[in-house]
């Protein structure tokens, strides 16, 4: 194909796919269809003819806007009403355009000279995520995909902190992380991966909704001290992935403080709550932690993967992962080489989903997004007051609120179950202290309270059916 052939190959195609892609969108906000497919992955892979296109090729452009419809519909629909799952972000127009414009440019922000304006654009996203926890003299960060790998990040550059030899020769074998159980599954990953092993993230004691007891740290790190162990980071969470419950972020910090301990705050969900003078309050003492992750293809509408791995000192990174790589990097660059502060190398310019979003939509309308599904969240659980069939354990701190249907008692996974195969809502669930709930994220900007009222009524009929 010629370059001529390709241009306009992509205006042609691109056009139609767009257009398709809306018009699905469209459709889905209305709340027409299912959520999500509950069709198992052997009748969705003949649906999508997947072994055909794998085969055979020759797609052609009718073809090619089927597939697209038929995969689109076979997706879960983050724009619906009744979408209240996992966080995941309904992505917005800036997104979609960020994540066009890298597919064509194809620039990857491993080092400067590869990608100046992604670089900039990322380090420009970092700059206002440190302003918003009060980091950005001091501070540094840096995009990376996804929480997981943020945390890791973060915990790498605990463990080089406390021992500046582990990167160099290894675990010495003593060193732990101290976290509640309810934290991100990823740090107990990290963990793992670093070395320490899942039974190196020692449980630090919480209260009855899973929250970071105060007064259970002192205790804690006496008991992991008296084993002849390090710890090398306290993790607390701002907020809970299953319960959108935020720890006591100002007490974990005064404890690390007094104890010379590192402090890293899982802010990945909820670290949006900083941009609302409202619920900022809900994180007062982030800006004594050392590490934060805030995750953009959650709270700030942004499309996956999009992550600021944050700290509050920059000399906190330098040595973490220095390489000899002398075919990319060079000592005049250091400061502005993506590469050398993250886990990956090559990479998408990821921080442009932000900018676009802020330049776009402003930061207003990214508040107003955070502080309504926030209040939409509040809104269930007063409904669920006044409803004896309902109950929920806890008033909602964020968008996120467990809760369950007590004519059903343990069986909220059936229920679940049920309620995904009626195909008007889509919720997930959480155990806390061993009790099945349903656990409603209330991430679409076409919830509204009356889809609210219809859910409780959904569950309810689909229960008798």
């Amino acid at each position: 194909m010629s370059p001529v052939d390709i241009v306009d190959d992509m205006r042609e195609v691109g056009t139609a796919v767009l257009e398709t892609l809306a018009t699905h969108i469209e459709s889905v906000r209305t709340g027409s269809g299912d959520v999500v497919s509950a069709a198992d992955i052997e009748w969705v892979s003949k649906r999508l003819e997947l072994r055909r296109w794998v085969e055979e090729g020759g797609m052609t452009l009718p073809e090619l806007l089927s597939f697209v419809t038929t995969y689109s519909d076979l997706s879960a629909s983050h724009h619906h009403p009744g979408y209240m799952a996992h966080q995941i972000a309904p992505s917005d127009t800036p997104g979609v355009v960020a994540d066009l414009l890298q597919a064509v440019t194809n620039n990857i922000p491993l080092v400067y000279e590869l990608a100046p304006a992604a670089a900039a654009v990322d380090r420009a996203v970092c700059r206002w995520m440190l302003d918003h926890l009060g980091w950005a003299e001091t501070g540094t960060g840096a995009m990376t995909n996804g929480g997981s790998l943020g945390n890791l990040t973060a915990l790498l550059a605990a463990r080089s902190h406390a021992d500046a030899t582990a990167w160099r020769d290894g675990n010495p074998g003593d060193l732990v992380v101290l976290a509640p159980a309810t934290s991100h599954y990823s740090v107990r990953k990290a963990a793992a991966v670093m070395g320490l092993g899942e039974r190196g993230v020692h449980p630090l004691p919480t209260d009855e909704l899973g929250r970071i007891d105060p007064a259970g740290l002192a205790p804690a790190l006496a008991a992991v001290r008296a084993q002849g162990r390090r710890p090398i980071a306290v993790v607390a969470n701002g907020c809970a992935t299953g319960t959108g419950l935020y720890d006591p972020v100002a007490e974990v910090a005064e404890f690390c403080e007094r104890n010379d301990l590192w402090f890293h705050l899982d802010g990945a969900h909820g670290a949006a709550a900083l941009i609302s003078p409202r619920l900022r309050g809900r994180l007062a003492g982030i800006e004594r932690a050392d590490s934060t992750v805030w995750d953009g293809h959650k709270m700030l509408r942004t499309s996956a993967l999009c992550t600021g791995v944050l700290f509050r000192e920059k000399r906190y990174l330098d040595t973490l992962f220095k390489q000899d790589a002398s075919y990319l990097y060079r000592p005049e660059s250091e400061d502005v080489d993506p590469g050398q502060f993250t886990f990956e190398t090559s990479k998408a310019p990821l921080g442009l989903k932000i900018l676009l979003t802020l330049a776009y939509r402003g930061q207003a309308s990214l508040r107003s997004y955070v502080e309504r599904q926030y209040d939409l969240a509040t809104h269930l659980w007063t409904l669920i007051q006044d409803r004896p069939d309902f109950t929920a354990p806890y008033r909602p701190q964020s968008n996120i609120l467990c809760f369950r249907y007590e004519p059903w008692g343990d069986r909220q996974l059936e229920l679940r179950s049920r309620l995904i195969q009626d195909g008007r809502f889509y919720l997930s669930s959480f155990q806390l202290a061993g009790t099945p709930y349903l656990r409603a994220s209330l991430m679409s900007p076409t919830t509204d309270h009356r889809t609210l009222t219809d859910l409780l009524e959904a569950i309810v009929e689909v229960a008798a059916e």
